[in-house]
């Protein structure tokens, strides 16, 4: 045993001295190396060497590469059209001149994959501006654009109708640009684009939509919770390449995920926001309002560096008369005795209400909200009793907590009108307390169903408020005119302003059937949105029915509705159909102007037939217009203005019949105005034409006894 230990021990040995021997033969520098070793090692080195210029232009290949391929694509994607076209505007031929419109693709920037497809403003604008305008771009969501009205219920639309009337010679535009499910990082995304077509005022109503709005840090339809990947992507979303990738990356997802994980018939607050609580003061509502704020201020950047005025309304929504949506258990670190006192103490506040034992109800909802101090529903019913009991301020602030306490925020909380106020005094935007406008039209200065028809958008004459508060700031702020011309300008009465709005009863038809369906599902009830039929002979409902369901669009609604009123002979309430299309769409038909000036010639108004009928001549020239505009010049003893309309009118003749008719109605006109020798020589052509012409030919008569 020991003699194979000694014999492996020196085999060892015997393999190291070998093993160093091999080594130092190999590394030794001492050691003769044959010249032809030389040579091919620095063959080798010399080979496999690049100078640094060399280098450096590899480099740059290697760099420059993917950015040739991504442009090539880019530039093959642009000119195969791929994509949507995301410009805020398109360019449209109306009555014979260039106006940009908002382009309705424009909403791809903001839903990449929740299928929607909101409506889009009517109003047009010249670009470049003409001079002596004043351009205001109003901003927002759903409120800003109308809902549950079209456009001509909006504040925009009240807000242009009172500037034009205090100012008539002023060239007023207001574009709106609102956009519904849709929150502050669009508004900045638009104002940065907007101040291209040199504003001179931002309007805007924005918030409610900040947590569920597209992009917000809650909504389905959200980015990323990061603000400034948010604002990455809103870059990035321009590049068709980028377009081609998230293409792409929706189309793998929709393929394992499916196309829609809501169901059928959901309205679109559900598919953004269904399933997204938010306790105030959580880290997502602290996001949120951080978010806002930081949005805020940058959209102050943007105006400020353009020259532009801002004006930022607050938030307004119904705390009187619309319950919290979402109440959810706050005291689970309190264990299970607190929750079930409180579930006690509120059933038993329900039940005294309901018995009309309001103290005894207040003391059982005061206890409840002190065990769970952030129970919207709780605060809400301690509201309802101290309103009952005549303590109105008192129940203000509580349903003020209730509203900010709903886990469900789609009606923005204190703290962001807040924000919006420091902001505004910090930055030089002017803070328009809506608010407070609408508390003081508020029946015991509560907001409620008065004034809002469900959660948060207004009726028609919440709008109108809306607008003369924006005009009230106008005219403090001395913008578009100063405070001086201000005062003896606006000197119209609301009354006034109100009774000529281009708003008819199918707005309100269709407002009042958008607010039953929306109520009618989540987060109202939780149910697929259901209404009941229109009774069949309801033709306003029928028309108002057809539009809420997309069978119709608004200008269709208007000229059906006006058709109903002329088919009964209410002529008046005909014509107010035809002022509303026409204040809306003022360049897009002649056809409203003409049928407007019919009706108000059989009423014989000629004041608004001739305005109608030169408003006409603006969208189309017709024969309709310049015979009827010298006829009303003839019945007003107005021979001289009659003259050229009826000399257009000859111009446009088509048939010898419409030749002799005109050229009669001229040549009166030409006797009148003692032009006898031309009104002569008209009178021999038509004779010529028409021998029989017993009219013309004792006119002529009478022209040549007279010469």
């Amino acid at each position: 045993m020991k003699l194979n230990r000694l014999q492996q021990i020196s085999g060892a040995v015997y393999f190291g001295i070998q093993l160093k021997h091999s080594i130092f033969h190999i590394v030794d520098p001492q050691k003769p190396i044959s010249q032809n070793r030389v040579k091919r090692q620095q063959g080798r080195q010399k080979q496999g060497h690049l100078s640094p210029k060399k280098q450096r232009a590899f480099f740059t290949i290697v760099l420059l590469f993917p950015l040739l391929f991504f442009g090539l694509l880019e530039i093959s994607l642009r000119l195969f059209g791929y994509g949507p076209d995301l410009s805020l505007f398109v360019t449209e031929e109306l009555a014979g001149e260039t106006y940009h419109v908002m382009n309705a693709a424009v909403k791809n920037r903001y839903f990449p994959s929740v299928p929607f497809n909101p409506t889009t403003s009517p109003d047009y604008f010249a670009v470049p501006k003409p001079e002596g305008t004043y351009r205001i771009f109003c901003l927002g969501g759903s409120t800003t654009v109308g809902y549950p009205y079209w456009y001509n219920g909006s504040f925009s639309s009240f807000l242009r109708d009172r500037l034009r009337a205090i100012f008539p010679e002023r060239n007023i535009e207001i574009v709106n640009v609102g956009m519904t499910a849709t929150n502050s990082f669009t508004v900045n995304d638009m104002a940065r684009e907007l101040v291209l077509y040199e504003p001179d005022l931002f309007v805007v109503y924005d918030g409610h939509n900040e947590f569920y709005g597209a992009l917000g840090v809650a909504s389905h339809e959200s980015i990323a919770q990061s603000r400034w990947m948010t604002k990455l992507y809103l870059r990035l979303i321009h590049f068709k390449t980028f377009q081609l990738l998230q293409d792409a990356v929706t189309s793998v997802t929709r393929l394992f995920n499916g196309n829609d994980k809501q169901p059928a018939g959901s309205t679109m607050m559900e598919k953004l926001a269904r399933g997204q609580y938010i306790p105030y003061g959580s880290t997502l509502y602290r996001a949120g309002l951080s978010t806002f704020q930081e949005n805020l201020i940058e959209l102050s950047h943007i105006a400020s560096e353009a020259g532009v005025s801002v004006l930022l309304g607050s938030q307004v929504s119904n705390l009187r008369d619309m319950p919290p949506f979402v109440s959810e258990d706050s005291t689970s670190g309190a264990g299970l005795n607190s929750n079930s006192e409180f579930r006690a103490l509120f059933q038993q506040g329900i039940v005294f209400w309901n018995r009309k034992l309001v103290d005894s109800a207040l003391v059982a909802f005061t206890a409840a909200s002190a065990i769970d101090t952030l129970r919207a529903d709780a605060y809400y019913q301690l509201a309802r009793c101290l309103d009952y009991l005549g303590r109105k301020r008192e129940a203000e602030l509580l349903y003020m907590k209730a509203r900010d306490y709903d886990m469900l925020r789609f009606r923005m909380s204190s703290d962001f009108n807040s924000a919006m106020k420091l902001v505004s005094d910090e930055r030089g935007m002017v803070f328009v307390d809506m608010e407070q406008a609408f508390r003081s039209h508020s029946t015991d200065s509560l907001i409620g169903n008065r004034l809002i028809v469900e959660h948060l958008h207004p009726h028609s004459r919440g709008f109108f408020i809306m607008a003369k508060e924006y005009a009230r700031a106008m005219r403090e702020g001395g913008l578009l005119a100063t405070r001086k011309e201000w005062l003896e300008r606006d000197t119209i009465s609301d009354s006034q302003l109100w009774d000529n709005r281009c708003l008819t009863e199918i707005d309100e038809r269709i407002a009042h059937r958008r607010t039953e369906i929306l109520t009618s599902g989540w987060p109202f009830q939780d149910q697929t949105p259901i209404v009941n039929p229109i009774a069949p002979g309801d033709t306003l409902g029928q028309i108002a029915d057809f539009v809420t369901r997309a069978q119709w669009n608004w200008l269709q609604a208007h000229y059906a509705a006006a058709d109903y009123y002329l088919a009964r002979k209410a002529w008046n309430s005909a014509r107010q159909e035809y002022r509303t299309i026409i204040n809306q769409l003022p360049l897009v038909d002649v056809q409203p102007y003409l049928k407007l000036a019919r009706i108000s010639l059989q009423l014989g108004d000629l004041k608004e037939a001739r305005t109608s009928l030169l408003g006409s001549l603006k969208v189309e020239k017709t024969i309709l217009a310049y015979r009827a505009l010298g006829d009303i010049a003839l019945e007003e003893n107005a021979p001289e203005e009659a003259i050229p309309y009826y000399e257009k009118a000859l111009a446009f003749s088509s048939g010898p019949a419409d030749r002799i008719d005109n050229g009669y109605m001229l040549a009166v006109a030409l006797s009148r105005s003692n032009l006898k020798q031309r009104a002569t020589a008209e009178l021999i052509n038509i004779l010529k034409l028409r021998p029989d012409h017993q009219r013309a030919a004792e006119l002529l008569a009478k022209l040549n006894e007279e010469r």
